[in-house]
């Protein structure tokens, strides 16, 4: 990742990003898996996905409004977000991620919830990165509250085992 530092609108549009990316994956495992509980639970995660998304969309909506319009989005526009989007699908849930293949050809239950916690995890540690390059305490408030709603996937993914 670039050392470059994040503002929470910048960590907000790219955990978006992140979650819809997670809600496309977790409805295909909820399609593919024969197991009928983890099914449920991919179809439950990919609801949160979508609802954490919408939370996402919010709080960068609130952002704007308490603080104005982030300096990067006004200097570089739509090339901001391409980078960000781009940035988001090259890190977790991306179909050419070794992890997602492994999740999509597990052979058992536990290395299908392995792969899941696995991912999950990976998700986290890449928010932890933003966090670590957040410009100030506003963002890094921000890029927290992102932090903990994917650590609750985890949490469930871990109830299984």
């Amino acid at each position: 990742m670039i050392n470059i530092p994040y503002s929470g609108e910048e960590a907000l549009k790219i955990a978006i990003v992140v979650e819809e990316s997670g809600r496309k994956f977790h409805e295909q495992m909820a399609s593919e898996t024969e197991d009928e509980e983890l099914s449920r639970l991919f179809k439950d995660l990919a609801d949160e996905k979508e609802k954490h998304k919408e939370t996402f969309e919010n709080m960068l909506g609130e952002t704007r409004v308490e603080r104005g319009e982030d300096l990067n989005k006004k200097l570089y526009g739509k090339l901001e977000d391409t980078y960000l989007e781009a940035l988001a699908d090259s890190r977790v849930f991306t179909p050419a991620n070794e992890k997602v293949q492994d999740a999509k050809q597990a052979s058992n239950r536990n290395e299908l919830i392995s792969g899941a916690i696995s991912l999950e995890k990976d998700t986290m540690l890449f928010f932890y990165e933003i966090l670590d390059k957040a410009r100030n305490s506003e963002d890094r408030e921000l890029i927290d509250k992102v932090i903990e709603e994917e650590k609750k996937h985890i949490k469930r993914f871990i109830q299984l085992r």
